[in-house]
């Protein structure tokens, strides 16, 4: 994999985390205008259901249908990006403290002739090198959009702050896609079925 590749998969993997914690999520976003109990998660069924004022994304490649009520955002180096602008965290906690707020990104690149297992890998090896403490489960086969997917969830522990870091790889053509999403440990028995809803709604237009 070239070394812009590997740049562009570090960022959406990682960015808020990484760039959040370090100086405050305010700075670096402008604002615009389910997975089954045994962690098989099957990403070919309807997409998530968002209200009237929840808008697609539409983009070139694929439509996504983001949670309900969460905003679109500017995350560097990612196709699209929403956070939940309304989150509050616990009074005096260190997400608090940095002003935190859960988010989802998109982001994609060439394959150059790798396969899925091989990205994936190479995702997890690179995110492991922005962030050594994250610690990753083992990933698991799914799809996306009927493509072979690779869902990988993990924990990180930064400046005080538990997050819960989820990444799927889809593949289709020449092209892969990374659907990140970010929350705190604590937040994410309430999120987990949102992020894969939004999974759930990931289509192909090619």
């Amino acid at each position: 994999m070239k070394q812009r590749g590997a740049s562009k998969i570090v960022i959406a993997a990682v960015v808020i985390v990484i760039l959040a914690v370090g100086v405050g999520i305010g700075y670096w976003l402008s604002y615009e205008a389910k997975a089954p109990a045994d962690g098989q998660p099957m990403i070919d069924q309807k997409g998530a259901q968002g209200s009237q004022s929840d808008a697609s994304f539409i983009g070139d490649d694929f439509t996504l249908i983001p949670p309900a009520g969460w905003i679109r955002t500017q995350i560097p180096s990612t196709l699209v990006s929403y956070q939940n602008s309304r989150e509050t965290q616990p009074k005096g906690s260190a997400a608090e403290k940095i002003n935190f707020k859960s988010y989802l990104a998109v982001s994609f690149d060439s394959t150059n002739g790798q396969s899925l297992v091989q990205i994936a890998e190479l995702v997890k090896n690179q995110t492991k090198g922005v962030a050594p403490a994250i610690s990753f489960a083992s990933a698991i086969d799914g799809t996306i959009g009927g493509q072979p997917a690779k869902f990988m969830e993990a924990d990180l522990l930064m400046q005080d702050v538990n997050f819960k870091v989820a990444i799927a790889v889809a593949m289709k053509g020449d092209k892969y896609f990374i659907i990140s999403f970010n929350t705190t440990a604590e937040k994410w028995p309430e999120y987990r079925d949102i992020f894969y809803n939004a999974l759930n709604s990931f289509k192909f237009k090619y």
